[in-house]
């Protein structure tokens, strides 16, 4: 990787950046040997007992090479929080108790007990010299990130990419063996590698890191590259948004006002209005109707003045959801209403696929291939599957008039037609980000090429040759061919919002030409339906982590009770003291219980052909997702939530849990928290919710 750099970007490597990469090859095998390990390591101080390794013939002998190169180094005060995060909890309490004869809470975290230690002791106090010769620190780790930058394109501070390379589990690049400088200056290097390093430090930034960054947003570079621009506006509006979430908007409009681009320009307006400084944010709005930077913020522009300035009651997204297109389908369609959509369609002659994002990328990706894949194509390390430059507009500059002259054929679909399939036919499988070679679906990009508005089309692909990032997601669902010709649907079901990313794509399409609609899914209520309504407890919110301890389900057909089925389970854990004290299981309760591989068979019959509800089915059915995908298994099987439903069915309640509508329908709920007894009482919420569906449906009708 070294080499590569320093014969392909030496133009961006300043002077630190070339002794590192000299002083490297000129260290032993083992030394060289010994920094990568601690490159592909996690963190930055090692303990020198961890450091074994069967192919380094001498480790200490290893150490003093690459200190006297200055690769490693001695722990100094700044390591301090690195060096305490090393040590277990248990150490830092018996620490804690040597230095200060202070007692320590039983429940501290460790980073909380890394913070006391801070602030009570200091780092001679915890590390005297004698301790401080059994750690290694790990030196020039800027200089070395700033190289997996230039090599990867982003932050990354491992080399797994070539180890899996030369352990043949990861193919190289399948475009070309030549490849280009990223970046064209240094201080464009340099730019995009800080804003970079600023973005990272906000993906769990705490609030003294989100105060530093909002008093250094004035250093930021800003420059007319426009990879960095990119960067900058991106990481200014990260900032803004963190700024919020801390509840310091004053403060947040200050950094959004370094930005002009869509979205911060969004926020800026918004809390202008917020704070009362309505003059200034009516300005703000009108500057960007005359003048927007995206159609996106144009759409925001309009609708938020309409909506603030002249007292329009109702946003664009809510009209469009209002004036949408009903279509009417069976519930057994609840986990695939696209496809219950597609299937009426289908009854009515015309033909429907669920295309959504795939087959404007498929098309972009075969339209362009050559510009984006083969020789000359910005591609610059062996691992990239997407070019440089496609996300800030270079990729379209750099190309701009053949790209023009590739749109322009499209005015010829049958010209167009022959080279996306001889395209795919020369590269079909070769990996790539852009085209998935999914069987089947190069002839709906065929039929969207042959049936589609030429100028229409070349816009749309324009727009994604400009700045992809910005248009390769938020197309319809659907695309519908039938007598009247081609047109795109955006289905929507029960709960389901337009995004503003949806409105935005509608509304190009409109401008190119296309018939576009919005259809809502309404569910046809059958009273031969049946049901299975689940409560699970668990030992914690997260499926990731957390397992099930008890299952209640109830099946039902109209206002009949079919059966019930229950059953504790053992989640293989303990179960925390606030989890028992909120369901009353404890660990002596599951001790003895199967675990779910036992009754994931017995659970899976129960429910059958059934339509899975839940009173937040989405927590309940990805809870029991995730326990079958451990255990090897899918399961699949159309939801309906009973919050959702009763908020559509019997509007206007003070809360939906499901405590407050026992109470409101005299349900009993004795042993709330407890699968089955919750399981019973969301039952008796389905068949009322039931009865008022098929009220309503009958209503409608006539």
């Amino acid at each position: 990787m070294l080499g590569f750099l320093g014969r392909k970007m030496d133009n961006l490597l300043e002077g630190e950046h070339q002794r590192f990469i000299h002083d490297f090859g000129s260290l032993s095998p083992d030394a060289q040997c010994l920094y990568v390990r601690f490159a592909n390591r996690k963190g930055r101080v090692f303990s020198r007992e961890s450091l074994r390794y069967e192919e380094i013939e001498s480790v200490p002998k290893a150490l003093e090479e690459l200190g006297g190169k200055e690769f490693v180094r001695a722990p100094r005060n700044e390591d301090w929080p690195d060096l305490l995060a090393l040590h277990k909890r248990p150490d830092l309490v018996t620490l804690v108790r040597e230095k200060t004869g202070q007692p320590v809470p039983s429940n501290v975290k460790k980073r909380d007990l890394v913070a006391l230690i801070q602030a009570r002791l200091s780092f001679e106090d915890c590390f005297d010299e004698t301790l401080r010769r059994q750690f290694i620190v790990q030196d020039h780790l800027e200089t070395l990130d700033y190289l997996f930058f230039l090599y990867y394109g982003k932050l990354s501070s491992g080399l797994t990419a070539l180890a899996l390379r030369d352990l043949g589990l990861i193919q190289r690049n399948p475009f070309q063996a030549g490849f280009q400088s990223r970046f064209e200056s240094r201080e464009a290097a340099r730019a995009a590698f800080s804003l970079l390093t600023v973005s990272a430090q906000l993906d769990a930034p705490d609030p003294g890191v989100v105060s530093r960054l909002a008093g250094t947003v004035e250093e930021w570079p800003k420059l007319d590259d426009p990879e960095s621009a990119t960067l900058y506006h991106r990481a200014v509006y990260r900032l803004g948004r963190e700024l919020e979430r801390c509840g310091r908007p004053g403060e947040a409009l200050r950094v959004y006002r370094f930005s002009d681009e869509f979205p911060a320009t969004e926020r800026t307006a918004r809390l202008l209005v917020q704070g009362g400084k309505r003059e200034e944010a009516e300005a703000e709005l009108t500057r960007m109707i005359h003048d927007p930077s995206c159609d996106a913020e144009l759409l925001f522009a309009e609708d938020f003045y309409e909506r603030k300035f002249r007292k329009k009651k109702v946003g664009r997204l809510t009209s469009l959801l209002r004036e949408a297109r009903v279509f009417t389908i069976d519930e057994t369609n609840r986990d695939r209403p696209e496809g219950g959509v597609i299937s009426l369609l289908a009854r009515k002659g015309e033909e429907a696929f669920h295309t959504e994002n795939l087959v404007w990328n498929q098309l972009f990706g075969l339209l362009f291939w050559d510009l984006l894949f083969e020789s000359g194509a910005p591609i610059h390390n062996e691992f990239e599957r997407k070019p440089w430059g496609l996300d800030s507009g270079k990729f379209f500059e750099a190309n701009r008039d053949l790209i023009e002259g590739r749109l322009a054929s499209l005015r010829d679909p049958e010209g167009s037609l022959e080279r996306i399939r001889s395209t795919w036919e020369r590269h079909e499988g070769t990996a790539n980000a852009l085209v998935p070679w999914f069987p089947g679906t190069l002839e709906i990009v065929c039929l969207l090429v042959s049936k589609a508005p030429p100028e229409g089309l070349a816009m749309i692909l324009r727009l994604m040759a400009e700045n992809h990032r910005a248009h390769r997601s938020g197309f319809p669902d659907l695309m519908v061919h039938g007598p009247e010709g081609l047109r795109f649907l955006e289905i929507k079901s029960e709960g389901d919002r337009i995004s503003r990313t949806q409105l935005t794509r509608l509304e190009q399409l409109k401008r190119g030409g296309f018939r576009v609609e919005v259809g809502a899914v309404r569910w046809a209520v059958d009273p031969e339906q049946e049901y299975v309504v689940v409560d699970i407890e668990t030992t914690g919110s997260k499926a990731a982590w957390n397992r099930v301890t008890e299952i209640g389900a109830v099946k039902l057909r109209g206002d009949e009770i079919l059966g019930e089925w229950t059953s504790l389970v053992n989640p293989g854990r303990r179960i925390p003291k606030a989890i028992i004290a909120l369901t009353g299981i404890t660990d002596e309760m599951v001790a003895d219980a199967p675990k779910f591989a036992e009754i994931a068979d017995d659970f899976r019959e129960f429910v059958g052909e059934a339509v899975f509800a839940a009173h937040r089915a989405t927590f309940d059915y990805g809870f029991l997702r995730a326990e079958f995908e451990r255990i090897g298994e899918l399961f699949h099987c159309p939801t309906l939530c009973t919050v959702v439903t009763s908020r559509r069915v019997f509007p206007g309640l003070k809360s939906y849990g499901l405590a407050n509508l026992c109470r409101k329908f005299g349900i009993p709920l004795d042993s709330h928290h407890r699968a089955l007894c919750d399981a019973r009482a969301t039952a008796e919420i389905l068949i009322l919710i039931n009865r008022k569906r098929l009220e309503m449906s009958g209503e409608a009708a006539s």
